[in-house]
This record gives structure tokens, sequence and C-alpha cells, in this order.
């Protein structure tokens, strides 16, 4: 962003955007999906993502958890509008035209947010840095940044695993395809909901202090209802306890970091944390690899994957507070 200014970089996004659908419309092969989808797409919706992600915990600092929780809902609730609108779309007018339109959408909606977004004039004025000079890497010498990006990675490491295999945990206990949907759309649901009450607690009683209580809820309800679940109405009940209780995952992550970093190191940070977060999105990808290994025809292994993780990311965090302010009741 120092190189060419926020609104060159939030444009970019937006072209990314928008061509990459556009052109997947055009595909006659996957290796020209992978071009367009995914690279094209990923490396716009990237940009738009840090830039937003960067610019908005500037203009908060009382209600700075409620505000980013506000904000990362939108992925929530595209996660359940979308596939609706993506299913019609590709049932009355077909792949090329759903390409076409959802890149017309897309562009709207981005184009908006370049417009829209903005640093806070009571940021320091920095000047045009070379690429080199961008990042402030001193954030890695932090011990609790280092300790928060361990947490996180563990987190991450669970987050998506309940929502890939539900669909699938479901058919296997006989329950129909459509109902394996509507977990997933129970999960988007709720996870919306989540992300801003957990910016709301997070302003009252401390962002670290909610999040490590949310961490931990996600890992007992694994642990638990969703290793105990053998209907489509435990099922449920898991998944509206998880997907409210995850939500804190994306909606404390930069009150947080901010929390460590400051506000002058922390677009520096948030895009240090991201980066290293990579690795972690393999987390289903890793469950469904020990499930083969293990021969293991149930999901005992993705359940208890995700339990551990969330737990182990809790107790981290709880290292984490502490490290930051020993005393119990803190707000931190």
């Amino acid at each position: 962003m120092s190189l060419i200014g926020t609104r060159w970089v939030l444009f970019i996004a937006t072209i990314c955007l928008t061509a990459g659908l556009v052109l997947a419309s055009f595909a006659q092969q996957v290796w020209q999906l992978y071009i367009t989808q995914s690279v094209m797409h990923g490396i716009g919706a990237a940009l738009l993502y840090i830039v937003s992600m960067s610019i908005s915990p500037q203009w908060f600092v009382r209600r700075r958890g409620f505000a980013m929780g506000i904000m990362v809902s939108g992925s929530g609730l595209g996660g359940l509008i979308m596939p609706f609108i993506m299913t019609h779309l590709n049932e009355s007018l077909g792949g090329t035209w759903c390409y076409r339109i959802l890149g017309i959408i897309t562009f709207v909606i981005s184009l908006t947010s370049t417009l829209l977004l903005k640093e806070s004039p009571h940021m320091p004025k920095t000047k045009k840095k070379s690429l080199k000079e961008m990042v402030d890497t001193s954030v890695c010498k932090d011990v609790n940044f280092i300790i928060w990006c361990i947490s996180g990675n563990l987190s991450m490491l669970g987050y998506f695993i309940p929502a890939f295999y539900l669909p699938s945990h479901a058919t296997k206990i006989g329950l129909r395809p459509s109902q394996g949907s509507i977990l997933v759309a129970a999960f988007s649901a709720v996870n919306v909901i989540g992300r801003i009450i957990s910016g709301y607690l997070g302003d009252h009683v401390g962002v670290i202090n909610i999040n490590m209580l949310f961490l931990f809820a996600c890992g007992l309800s694994s642990l638990v209802i969703w290793l105990l679940a053998n209907s489509f109405a435990t099922l449920l009940i898991f998944i509206l306890v998880y997907g409210f209780m995850s939500g804190s995952v994306f909606s404390l992550l930069a009150p947080i970091t901010v929390s460590i970093t400051g506000i002058e190191r922390y677009p520096s940070g948030v895009c240090l944390y991201l980066f290293f977060m990579t690795a972690a999105r393999f987390g289903p990808s890793l469950a469904g690899a020990i499930q083969t290994a293990t021969n293991k025809n149930s999901f005992l292994s993705q359940e208890l994957f995700t339990g551990l993780a969330f737990i182990l990311s809790a107790l981290i965090t709880l290292v984490l507070k502490y490290n930051m302010n020993n005393k119990l009741l803190a707000k931190i």
C-alpha cells in the first residue's frame, strides 16, 4: 500500500476479482480455471482482504472489536447467500453465465469498497517506501506476536474442518444431502452472529479473554457434541454451538493484533500474521489424510483433530494473556 497507495491496490484487487470470474466463463480446460478462478481471483481476494483488515482498525479505538465483528461478518453472510444464488444461476442460465453474473456482482461490490475505504487522517503520514521497506519485520521479534501466530495457526487448522466434512458425515449416518446443506447454511448463519457478538464482548471484557473462552468452547463442542453426534438434531446442535463460537477467530484477529503491535506497526503485523496462516488452510486435507492413514471409516480423526487444535490454541492464548498481564481478571 505504501508503494502505490491504498486506492490503487483496491482497484487492482477489483480488476483481478472480476476478471478471474469473467475469464473463467470462457475456460475450456481445467488448467485455465486454475489460472483464472484460482490464481487471478485469489490474488484479488487476498489484496482486498488484507487492505480492508489493515485500514478498518485505524478508525476505531473503544469499539474496535465490535466494528471489526460487523466488518468480517460480511464474509459469513456471503457464505450463506451466495451458494443459493450460484445454484439458481447455474440451473437456469448454465455455468458460463453463472460465472459472468457473479463477476458483475463482484465488480459492483468491490468497486463500492474501493470508493469507500480510505486511511484515517489521524494516522501518521508515511513516505512511499520501496518493496523491501513496506513490511516492518521487527514485529517478528516480539514474543507475544509469535505466541499469537502459533495460537492463530492452531485455530485455523481446525476452523474449516466441520463445515468441510459435515455433509459427508450427515450422508454417512443416513441423512439426506439436503440436510447436509442445511447444516452448512446454519454454520454460516450463526457464524455471522458469532463474529458480531464476540467483537462486542471483546470490547467490554477484553479481546484476548473472549477469544480464549470462545476457542475453548469450539474445542469442547468438537470433542463432546460432534464426537457423540449420530442424528440430524445432534449435528445441528453442534454446528450451532461451533459456528457461533468460532466467529471470534476472524472478528478478534485485528483487535488482538493491534493490542500486540500497536496501531503504527499493525499493517505489517496483520500482513505477516495472515501470511503465517497460509499453511493452516490445509487443515481439512491434513485431517482427511489422518483418516486415510488410520483406515477409519468414521469421522473420529476430524472430530479429535478439530477439538485438540482449538483446545491447544486456547491454552496458548492463555499463555499470551499472562505474558501481557498476569492478573487473572485483567481486561486484555
